[in-house]
């Protein structure tokens, strides 16, 4: 067998096994081939559907006199938080604050609910988590800016740091 066709067998084999350009920066769960360790929190602001019960008195018309009324009013709240991102090769996790967490929510791991669809890119992560059956964020981070995006029935904007675990002080 000559050279030639012993590299040509090889590159065949690599190209059935997903690995047929060894210079490719992304592996087939689309991140970074590097093998990116990542720890980040982000600080920012939230929003989050809340209701109120509300209850109080209103005149009656039929009855001539004030009787006792609650109603159930939605709205949304905004707050200032902090969430993390830990992204470790081609699997990453997001960590939210709790009163991002719906009441009825999946089960997660002390906190952290897994990234799916997750794409390490040179200027760009993205994925998706899912908090329960109906609410399923985006996070998409810009990784020359540092911004952070949360986009679902919760949301969260803000900028994110490395978090190497050093003290600040």
């Amino acid at each position: 067998m000559t050279a030639v066709s012993s590299i040509l067998i090889a590159m065949a084999f690599a190209a059935q096994t997903g690995q047929s350009d060894p210079s490719n920066q992304y592996d087939r769960a689309g991140s970074a081939g590097r093998g990116d360790d990542i720890q980040l929190v982000c600080y920012g602001e939230a929003e989050k559907i809340v209701m109120e019960n509300r209850s109080g008195m209103e005149w009656d018309n039929d009855r001539h006199k004030y009787v006792q009324k609650s109603t159930l009013e939605t709205g949304k709240s905004n707050f200032d938080t902090a969430v993390n991102v830990s992204i470790h090769g081609g699997a990453a996790q997001i960590r939210l604050p709790k009163q991002l967490i719906p009441p009825i929510h999946a089960d997660s791991s002390d906190g952290w609910w897994d990234v799916m669809d997750l794409v390490v890119g040179h200027d760009e992560i993205r994925g998706r988590f899912q908090l329960n059956a109906l609410n399923r964020p985006t996070v998409v981070i810009n990784r020359r800016s540092g911004v952070i995006t949360v986009d679902g029935m919760i949301k969260f904007s803000g900028r994110c740091d490395a978090d190497d675990g050093h003290r600040r002080f």
